[in-house]
């Protein structure tokens, strides 16, 4: 043989392997539907608390990944939208859940015939001509995210039960290629009774029924062997609301199960909301519009074996519980009026040691090692850290102890108003005053406040005023959290500005002061729904905590 030949063979052959290699890139053949069931407003720990046996046995016998990040912000229709689209906010352009396809604040990128950004209901239907698509939903709004007339069933139904019934006689009848059903109650009791409530986790187990009815749905239809189900959720929340930047809220799980599934693994890839529709599309062996940025997540296909990050990549979890962690908005810590407080410090996962700091820096394995229960008599920041026997680590917890030997000068006087359809915060002063008292710092008692409101109407205003302590001159930096909006002033200027009608979200701002008291004022304004309000600072020789209540007094002198 030649030369020549033998190059020419050579070639062929690579060629050949190319091709090869790439086939064996795409999933394992023989899945002919997915069926999505996504539940609105279930965090990962969510999940993880709730008794969910039939998620539970998903996992066990598939796949999950306990990460997965929202896009920002983490409300529901921009992560429908990112899971639908394949790619994020800025490529499709649904920002809030006031979008509307003629109301677009963000241009697309680019749209289809349909006027959308191309969504997987859209690549499904031109790659598999044939086959059926239900998008069977119980918020209405979701039908607003997907190409109109290209579903076979496009409906909406008014309860859980109802949707789960409608979404499994589907799939027993007509054995569709791809479903994606919208799941609401969840997030419903997470607004109504605040998230990792009792009632919140007992939502979730209601949704793990609807998740057996498909499951059961799919053995029925005898398809079970062809079939992968998928588990997803759009957000988590924290308090009695979402939208906002924090690790509850950003963190959810996404779970698959069935067919060429990988059983009981653990997906260590990074995940994101927009991985949600290339992975349909790898699944039923679909070309994905370029446009998309998202990436299926090939390693939970049996056969598909992932090289290790070429970039060490600690992937984070949640942190350890002190005192039990946060409750609702409020955060770890507490307030102790003329006695100590005790630390009691928990890993989120059983087994992890747990490192910590009282002095506001950050834990590292050369920190106390915590062993048992131990007091605090003045105000601490308290810092903890987990690490597992494999070198995994969590992210910091902070807890804010706030120890009080009371003064009769200490103290934040609270003045209260009716508020309706606001959007923002109003000229407060201008308003009727309804009610006036004197707190110990600067939050909100919800009780309280829930005595105050008016019938069907949850819009009310509050101005806290006060004077802050600053025991050394120089530059101090505030910050206020709050659900919905808050404005800070100091000595009459406006210091931090987080106006507007949004969920639990900080803004920072920076002023110098002088040794002395200075005159402190909050305004606050909640719209609907769930509200909090929290104001916290750092300066020369203080690390960022909540303002200490002996550091607010009712008087300059």
């Amino acid at each position: 043989m030649s030369g020549l030949k033998r190059i020419s063979l050579l070639f062929c052959f690579c060629l050949l392997f190319c091709a090869l290699e790439l086939r064996a890139d795409k999933a394992p053949s023989g899945i002919k539907h997915v069926f999505v069931v996504g539940i609105d407003a279930m965090s990962t720990q969510g999940m993880e608390k709730a008794n969910t046996p039939n998620m539970d046995y998903l996992m066990k016998n598939g796949a999950v990944c306990r990460s997965v990040r929202t896009v920002i912000p983490s409300s529901s229709a921009p992560n429908w939208g990112s899971m639908l689209a394949g790619a994020g906010v800025e490529a499709h352009g649904i920002t809030s859940n006031d979008w509307a396809p003629d109301n677009y604040k963000v241009k697309p990128v680019g749209i289809t015939d349909y006027g959308l950004f191309p969504t997987i209901v859209y690549v499904v239907r031109k790659q598999l001509p044939n086959g059926k698509i239900g998008m069977i939903y119980q918020w209405s709004g979701f039908g607003s995210l997907f190409e109109k007339n290209v579903a076979n069933v496009d409906k909406s139904y008014e309860t859980e039960l109802k949707t789960a019934e409608a979404l499994a006689e589907y799939i027993r009848t007509e054995k569709p290629a791809f479903t994606f059903t919208q799941l609401d109650d969840v997030d419903h009791c997470g607004h109504t009774f605040g998230h990792m409530t009792e009632e919140y986790l007992k939502s979730i187990e209601e949704a793990d029924k609807c998740v057996g009815m498909v499951l059961k749905a799919v053995k029925d239809a005898g398809i079970e062997d062809e079939s992968i189900i998928i588990i997803v959720a759009d957000h988590g929340g924290i308090g009695y609301g979402h939208g906002g930047e924090s690790w509850e809220e950003m963190t959810v799980p996404f779970i698959l199960y069935g067919k060429n599934i990988k059983k009981g693994f653990e997906i260590q890839q990074q995940t994101y909301m927009y991985d949600v529709a290339p992975t349909i599309a790898y699944a039923l062996r679909l070309d994905v519009p370029y446009a998309w940025t998202g990436r299926p997540i090939r390693s939970a296909f049996e056969g598909v074996n992932i090289e290790s990050d070429p970039v060490l990549f600690k992937k984070l979890s949640y942190g350890p519980r002190i005192n039990g962690g946060r409750h609702l908005f409020e955060q770890a810590g507490g307030l102790y009026i003329d006695r100590e407080a005790e630390v009691k410090i928990e890993p989120y996962k059983a087994g992890d040691k747990v490192y910590y700091t009282t002095d506001g820096s950050e834990p590292t394995k050369q920190s106390q090692l915590y062993q048992v229960p131990f007091k605090l008599n003045k105000t601490t920041v308290v810092k903890a850290k987990s690490y597992s026997d494999d070198g995994d680590e969590s992210l910091v917890s902070d807890a804010y102890f706030r120890v009080l030997h009371k003064n009769i000068q200490n103290g934040v006087n609270v003045t209260f108003y009716y508020g309706k359809n606001w959007k923002n915060l109003p000229v407060l002063k201008n308003e009727k005053v309804i009610s006036h008292w004197t707190t110990d710092e600067i939050r909100v008692d919800a009780k309280q406040i829930a005595k105050l409101l008016q019938p069907e109407n949850s819009t009310f205003g509050l101005m806290y005023t006060t004077y802050i302590q600053i025991d050394k001159a120089g530059e101090y930096h505030f910050y206020l959290l709050s659900d919905d909006g808050s404005k800070m002033y100091i000595d009459g200027s406006k210091v931090v500005d987080n106006d507007g009608g949004h969920g639990l979200i900080e803004k920072e701002g920076t002023v110098k002061l002088t040794e002395g008291r200075h005159p402190l004022t909050i305004e606050f304004y909640n719209n609907i729904g769930g509200f909090w309000i929290e104001a916290f600072y750092k300066g020369p020789g203080i690390v960022k905590q909540i303002i200490p209540a002996d550091k607010l007094f009712k008087k300059a002198d």
